[in-house]
C-alpha cells in the first residue's frame, strides 16, 4: 500500500485556486498580488532583495503577515542558500517587530509550499504566514469559515513602524 500525502484543506484550496487563476491569467496570482502591493506601497511591511513581507488585503486576524519570496517559486524547499538567510533575516525583523509593539504575543507561522506531488509549477507560490495569537476563534468564524477582525491591514503596517516605548526605535 502506498501512502499518498496529506495536504491540508486550506493548502489545497489554495492551490486549486491559484491554479484556476493561472489558467484564467495566465500569471501567478501571489506574483500579482506582490506586485500590487509593492506598487501601492500601502500594506507592504518590510522587504529585503529576496523576499517582501506584507499584511494581506483581507486578513483573518489583527497583524496578520505574508512572506513571500519576490521571484516566483513553487516550493519552499527549492529556494538557495542565500534565500534562506534572507528568508531568516526578514521573520527575525517581523517577529521582533512583533514583540515590541504587542508586548510578545503567541503566535503560529505557517509555510505554504506546493504538495510533494506538484512541487514545480507556474500557478503556485509559497509563501509564509504569520498569525499573532490576539483574538478567539469562535462560533461565528467556526460556524461560518469567515474571520472577524477589527484592526485594518492599513492600520497594522503602519502600526508595527511606531513603539508605545520612547526608547525603542
Amino acid at each position: 500500500m502506498i501512502a499518498l500525502p496529506v495536504v491540508p484543506k486550506r493548502v489545497r484550496e489554495e492551490v486549486d485556486c491559484s491554479r484556476e487563476y493561472y489558467n484564467y491569467k495566465e500569471r501567478c496570482i501571489f506574483c500579482d498580488i506582490l506586485r500590487q502591493e509593492e506598487e501601492a506601497g500601502v500594506r507592504v511591511i518590510a522587504e529585503n532583495p529576496d523576499f517582501a513581507a506584507l499584511a494581506p488585503f483581507a486578513p483573518r486576524f489583527p497583524f496578520e503577515t505574508w512572506i513571500l519570496p519576490k521571484t516566483h517559486q513553487s516550493a519552499f524547499e527549492e529556494s538557495q542558500k542565500h534565500e534562506f538567510e534572507n528568508l531568516a533575516r526578514i521573520l527575525k525583523e517581523l517577529l521582533m517587530r512583533l514583540d515590541k509593539v504587542l508586548d510578545s504575543p503567541a503566535y503560529n507561522y505557517i509555510i505554504h509550499t506546493s504538495p510533494l506531488t506538484e512541487t514545480n509549477n507556474d500557478h503556485y507560490h509559497w509563501h509564509l504566514e504569520i498569525m499573532p495569537k490576539l483574538t478567539k476563534v469562535a462560533g461565528f468564524e467556526w460556524g461560518s469559515g469567515m474571520y472577524i477582525n477589527p484592526t485594518p491591514p492599513e492600520e497594522a503596517t503602519r502600526f508595527p513602524a511606531r513603539s508605545r516605548h520612547p526608547a525603542i526605535a
